[in-house]
């Protein structure tokens, strides 16, 4: 004989129902969107902990950025959160001479600056540490040719504030600038 006991009173339909029960809550919190799910009101708290992380948002709008050990991560705020989703590859062009190339396929050229009458080009060489550009000159020759100020060389976001006390462009009329 078979002892059967309604499928409500059974002792394993209790904890299957909670389990269920916190799973589909779970699966409610990975509805909500991020800002919904942390918190997010306003400006009164910019830092919010959850999901084991720090958080920080400046508004309902704006997007989520998840502070980590390898830098800052932006969440769009009005979706769910995602371990992992679309991402944006940023890949750097560069053609054989070592100039870096815009994302039209062309020489990237730091526009209006010139070294003794010369183009300046961004190099696709960046110093280290930085995401800061080496910029360099070409001659007549086509030999490359980087330009220092008190033996360092100089990046693209150099140049361009030199350039801009010019009123040519020309920023070989500095006598700190060199040339190798």
């Amino acid at each position: 004989m078979i002892d059967s006991e309604p499928a409500g009173n059974s002792p394993l339909s209790g904890d299957l129902i909670g389990k269920t029960d916190d799973h589909e809550a779970e699966d409610e919190n990975e509805k909500l969107p991020l800002v919904d799910e942390l918190g997010v009101e306003d400006l009164d708290e910019v830092l919010f902990g959850g999901r084991g992380r720090l958080f920080s948002a400046a508004g309902r709008e704006s997007p989520v950025a998840e502070i980590t050990g390898e830098g800052v991560l932006l969440h769009p705020p009005q979706k769910p959160f995602a371990e992992e989703g679309d991402t944006e590859n940023i890949i750097s062009q560069i053609d054989e001479r070592g100039i870096l190339l815009n994302e039209l396929g062309q020489l990237r050229k730091i526009v209006g600056a010139r070294y003794k009458g010369f183009s300046i080009y961004a190099l696709g060489e960046m110093k280290p540490g930085t995401l800061k550009h080496y910029a360099a000159w070409f001659d007549e020759e086509g030999q490359m040719h980087k330009l220092y100020v008190q033996g360092e060389a100089l990046t693209t976001d150099m140049i361009f504030r030199i350039r801009n006390r010019t009123h040519d462009g020309e920023i070989g009329s500095f006598a700190e600038i060199t040339s190798d």
